[in-house]
Protein backbone atom coordinates (compact mmCIF):
# COMPACT_ATOMS: atom_id res chain seq x y z
CA UNK A 1 0.00 0.00 0.00
CA UNK A 2 1.71 2.91 -0.90
CA UNK A 3 1.29 5.93 1.08
CA UNK A 4 -0.48 9.25 -0.22
CA UNK A 5 1.28 12.33 -1.02
CA UNK A 6 0.52 15.38 1.55
CA UNK A 7 1.39 18.90 0.25
CA UNK A 8 2.58 21.25 2.48
CA UNK A 9 -0.26 22.25 4.08
CA UNK A 10 -1.72 18.85 5.05
CA UNK A 11 1.92 18.30 6.26
CA UNK A 12 1.79 21.21 9.00
CA UNK A 13 -1.90 20.00 9.92
CA UNK A 14 -0.54 16.62 10.74
CA UNK A 15 2.51 17.67 12.95
CA UNK A 16 -0.32 20.06 14.31
CA UNK A 17 -2.47 17.08 15.54
CA UNK A 18 1.14 14.59 16.66
CA UNK A 19 2.01 17.81 18.95
CA UNK A 20 -1.32 18.77 20.45
CA UNK A 21 -1.63 14.47 21.22
CA UNK A 22 2.11 14.55 22.26
CA UNK A 23 1.59 17.41 24.65
CA UNK A 24 -1.57 16.41 25.93
CA UNK A 25 -0.91 12.99 27.12
CA UNK A 26 2.60 14.65 28.48
CA UNK A 27 0.04 17.40 30.54
CA UNK A 28 -1.85 14.66 31.89
CA UNK A 29 0.54 12.24 32.82
CA UNK A 30 3.58 14.24 34.46
CA UNK A 31 1.73 17.84 34.79
CA UNK A 32 -1.71 17.67 36.39
CA UNK A 33 0.24 15.05 38.95
CA UNK A 34 3.21 17.55 39.40
CA UNK A 35 1.10 20.54 39.52
CA UNK A 36 -0.58 19.01 42.35
CA UNK A 37 1.71 18.29 44.51
CA UNK A 38 3.25 22.19 44.42
CA UNK A 39 -0.02 22.90 45.44
CA UNK A 40 -0.09 20.68 48.15
CA UNK A 41 3.33 21.90 49.53
CA UNK A 42 2.61 25.41 49.09
CA UNK A 43 -0.29 25.12 51.06
CA UNK A 44 1.54 22.85 53.77
CA UNK A 45 4.29 25.93 53.47
CA UNK A 46 1.82 28.47 54.24
CA UNK A 47 0.36 26.74 57.34
CA UNK A 48 3.52 26.28 58.78
CA UNK A 49 4.52 29.70 58.36
CA UNK A 50 0.91 30.29 60.29
CA UNK A 51 1.79 28.01 62.90
CA UNK A 52 5.27 30.28 63.20
CA UNK A 53 3.58 33.22 63.57
CA UNK A 54 1.71 32.26 66.10
CA UNK A 55 4.09 30.22 68.22
CA UNK A 56 5.49 32.21 71.32
CA UNK A 57 9.14 31.71 72.37
CA UNK A 58 9.48 30.37 76.03
CA UNK A 59 11.03 33.04 78.07
CA UNK A 60 14.73 31.55 80.01
CA UNK A 61 14.04 29.95 83.02
CA UNK A 62 14.99 31.97 85.70
CA UNK A 63 16.97 28.69 87.59
CA UNK A 64 20.56 28.62 87.13
CA UNK A 65 21.37 25.94 85.39
CA UNK A 66 24.93 25.05 87.74
CA UNK A 67 22.95 25.15 91.05
CA UNK A 68 20.16 22.75 89.55
CA UNK A 69 23.40 20.53 88.42
CA UNK A 70 24.65 20.80 92.20
CA UNK A 71 21.10 20.14 93.29
CA UNK A 72 20.62 16.75 91.24
CA UNK A 73 24.20 15.93 92.47
CA UNK A 74 23.41 15.99 96.23
CA UNK A 75 20.31 14.10 95.33
CA UNK A 76 22.92 11.45 93.84
CA UNK A 77 24.58 11.72 97.14
CA UNK A 78 21.83 11.03 99.40
CA UNK A 79 20.24 8.25 97.64
CA UNK A 80 23.69 6.40 97.49
CA UNK A 81 23.82 7.01 101.35
CA UNK A 82 20.50 5.66 101.65
CA UNK A 83 21.32 2.37 99.36
CA UNK A 84 24.32 2.03 101.63
CA UNK A 85 22.55 1.78 104.58
CA UNK A 86 19.47 -0.10 103.58
CA UNK A 87 22.27 -2.47 102.45
CA UNK A 88 23.73 -2.83 106.05
CA UNK A 89 20.54 -3.59 107.87
CA UNK A 90 19.60 -6.07 105.30
CA UNK A 91 22.71 -7.68 106.80
CA UNK A 92 21.29 -7.18 110.41
CA UNK A 93 18.23 -9.32 109.24
CA UNK A 94 18.05 -13.32 109.65
CA UNK A 95 17.79 -15.19 106.46
CA UNK A 96 13.93 -16.79 105.71
CA UNK A 97 13.40 -19.73 107.79
CA UNK A 98 16.54 -19.29 110.39
CA UNK A 99 16.13 -22.18 112.71
CA UNK A 100 19.26 -20.32 114.63
CA UNK A 101 16.83 -17.68 115.20
CA UNK A 102 14.55 -19.84 116.94
CA UNK A 103 17.00 -21.53 118.76
CA UNK A 104 18.33 -18.27 120.21
CA UNK A 105 14.87 -17.51 121.08
CA UNK A 106 14.49 -20.04 122.92
CA UNK A 107 17.44 -19.91 124.82
CA UNK A 108 17.00 -16.36 125.53
CA UNK A 109 13.52 -17.17 127.57
CA UNK A 110 15.60 -19.82 129.61
CA UNK A 111 17.79 -17.79 130.66
CA UNK A 112 15.86 -14.79 131.44
CA UNK A 113 13.62 -17.80 133.45
CA UNK A 114 10.63 -17.49 131.36
CA UNK A 115 8.37 -20.48 129.85
CA UNK A 116 7.35 -20.71 126.47
CA UNK A 117 3.75 -21.94 126.17
CA UNK A 118 3.34 -21.20 122.29
CA UNK A 119 5.99 -20.76 119.68
CA UNK A 120 4.95 -20.73 116.42
CA UNK A 121 4.80 -19.11 112.56
CA UNK A 122 2.48 -16.59 112.80
CA UNK A 123 0.40 -17.05 109.39
CA UNK A 124 -0.99 -13.09 107.68
CA UNK A 125 -2.71 -13.06 104.41
CA UNK A 126 -0.96 -12.08 101.95
CA UNK A 127 -1.30 -8.70 100.67
CA UNK A 128 -0.94 -7.41 97.08
CA UNK A 129 -2.45 -9.05 93.96
CA UNK A 130 -2.70 -12.06 95.88
CA UNK A 131 -6.70 -11.64 95.91
CA UNK A 132 -6.70 -11.37 92.03
CA UNK A 133 -4.51 -14.56 91.60
CA UNK A 134 -7.25 -16.13 93.73
CA UNK A 135 -10.28 -15.38 91.70
CA UNK A 136 -7.92 -15.97 88.28
CA UNK A 137 -7.70 -19.28 89.87
CA UNK A 138 -11.28 -19.71 90.50
CA UNK A 139 -12.23 -18.64 87.11
CA UNK A 140 -10.04 -21.09 85.70
CA UNK A 141 -11.60 -24.07 87.46
CA UNK A 142 -14.79 -23.02 86.50
CA UNK A 143 -13.83 -23.27 82.71
CA UNK A 144 -11.58 -26.61 82.74
CA UNK A 145 -14.52 -28.24 84.69
CA UNK A 146 -15.83 -30.62 81.71
CA UNK A 147 -12.28 -30.69 80.33
CA UNK A 148 -10.17 -32.77 82.57
CA UNK A 149 -7.70 -33.46 80.00
CA UNK A 150 -6.77 -30.69 78.79
CA UNK A 151 -3.73 -29.19 80.30
CA UNK A 152 -4.02 -26.14 82.78
CA UNK A 153 -2.66 -22.34 81.28
CA UNK A 154 0.38 -21.76 83.44
CA UNK A 155 -0.11 -18.27 85.04
CA UNK A 156 2.61 -15.63 84.23
CA UNK A 157 1.20 -13.16 86.44
CA UNK A 158 3.74 -11.93 89.00
CA UNK A 159 2.96 -9.96 92.21
CA UNK A 160 4.28 -6.58 93.04
CA UNK A 161 5.26 -5.77 96.15
CA UNK A 162 3.22 -3.07 97.55
CA UNK A 163 3.58 -0.64 100.71
CA UNK A 164 0.74 -0.04 102.85
CA UNK A 165 -0.27 2.38 105.09
CA UNK A 166 0.38 3.12 108.50
CA UNK A 167 -2.94 2.95 109.61
CA UNK A 168 -2.59 -0.83 108.36
CA UNK A 169 -0.18 -1.73 110.76
CA UNK A 170 3.26 -3.16 110.67
CA UNK A 171 1.89 -6.86 111.21
CA UNK A 172 0.13 -5.94 107.87
CA UNK A 173 2.88 -3.90 106.52
CA UNK A 174 5.42 -6.76 106.78
CA UNK A 175 2.77 -9.76 105.35
CA UNK A 176 3.99 -11.10 102.32
CA UNK A 177 3.76 -9.10 99.46
CA UNK A 178 4.55 -6.31 101.02
CA UNK A 179 8.00 -4.46 100.35
CA UNK A 180 9.04 -4.47 104.29
CA UNK A 181 8.08 -8.99 104.54
CA UNK A 182 9.77 -10.48 107.22
CA UNK A 183 8.82 -13.85 108.75
CA UNK A 184 6.87 -13.00 111.93
CA UNK A 185 6.61 -15.10 114.83
CA UNK A 186 4.18 -15.55 117.59
CA UNK A 187 5.11 -16.35 121.54
CA UNK A 188 3.05 -17.08 124.38
CA UNK A 189 5.36 -16.18 127.44
CA UNK A 190 4.96 -16.98 130.80
CA UNK A 191 6.99 -15.51 133.98
CA UNK A 192 7.55 -12.77 136.70
CA UNK A 193 7.36 -9.39 134.85
CA UNK A 194 11.05 -8.95 135.66
CA UNK A 195 11.48 -11.95 133.39
CA UNK A 196 9.17 -10.94 130.59
CA UNK A 197 10.90 -7.58 130.64
CA UNK A 198 14.46 -9.13 130.30
CA UNK A 199 13.25 -10.91 127.63
CA UNK A 200 12.16 -8.58 125.63
CA UNK A 201 15.78 -6.42 126.73
CA UNK A 202 17.62 -9.36 126.22
CA UNK A 203 16.11 -9.34 122.19
CA UNK A 204 18.12 -6.14 121.20
CA UNK A 205 21.23 -8.51 122.18
CA UNK A 206 20.62 -12.08 119.59
CA UNK A 207 22.94 -12.07 116.65
CA UNK A 208 20.25 -10.57 113.97
CA UNK A 209 17.88 -7.72 114.82
CA UNK A 210 14.21 -8.96 115.81
CA UNK A 211 11.42 -6.31 116.28
CA UNK A 212 8.71 -6.40 118.94
CA UNK A 213 5.29 -5.55 116.49
CA UNK A 214 2.78 -6.40 119.13
CA UNK A 215 3.28 -7.09 122.77
CA UNK A 216 0.21 -8.09 125.22
CA UNK A 217 0.63 -8.48 128.79
CA UNK A 218 -1.87 -10.38 131.45
CA UNK A 219 -2.37 -12.44 134.74
CA UNK A 220 -2.08 -15.88 134.29
CA UNK A 221 -4.88 -17.79 134.63
CA UNK A 222 -4.27 -19.54 137.51
CA UNK A 223 -3.20 -17.63 140.98
CA UNK A 224 -0.13 -17.41 142.71
CA UNK A 225 0.23 -19.03 146.13
CA UNK A 226 0.52 -16.89 149.09
CA UNK A 227 4.04 -14.96 149.16
CA UNK A 228 4.27 -15.56 145.52
CA UNK A 229 3.98 -12.87 143.00
CA UNK A 230 1.60 -13.07 140.27
CA UNK A 231 3.10 -14.56 137.25
CA UNK A 232 2.09 -12.94 134.04
CA UNK A 233 1.44 -14.47 130.17
CA UNK A 234 2.42 -12.04 127.73
CA UNK A 235 2.10 -12.33 123.86
CA UNK A 236 4.59 -11.32 121.68
CA UNK A 237 4.50 -10.99 117.80
CA UNK A 238 8.65 -10.87 116.57
CA UNK A 239 9.68 -9.50 113.28
CA UNK A 240 12.39 -11.86 112.73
Amino acid sequence: MKRPDLNNREQLLAALAIAAVVAGGYGFLRFLPANRVIADLAQSAEATQNRLLKTEIPEEPIEDIDRLMAQLDDQERAMALIRSQAEALEQQLAPFDSQEMIVSISQLARESQVRIRVNEALKVQAQGNAPVAAANNKKSKKRTKNTKNKPKAADESQDQPVILPETAGWIARMSPGTVFHRPLQRIELEGSYMAIRQFIHGLDELPYRVTVLRLKIGKAPTLAPAGYPQALVSELVLAL
